[in-house]
């Protein structure tokens, strides 16, 4: 499979894998809640090991902050 570009929070980023799970085991906080959001559209934890991204997508990931 060729390399993909994609939109990470504002960062163009070349990825080895088009597996979502993939790119958030590297990049998805580990000590909070976030949230997926790619192109505009925010994908449900469930479908995280199945939904494959394409060149091109613009990926935000949302992390929870507490606060008061």
């Amino acid at each position: 499979m060729s390399k993909l570009i994609i939109n990470l929070n504002g960062d163009n980023v070349e990825l080895n894998s088009n597996n979502l799970s993939d790119l958030l085991i590297a990049q998805a906080p580990k000590d909070r809640p976030f949230a997926v959001e790619i192109n505009g559209i925010i994908v449900p934890s469930s479908d995280f090991d199945n939904f494959k991204l394409t060149n091109n997508d613009r990926i935000e990931i949302i992390a929870a902050v507490g606060g008061g």
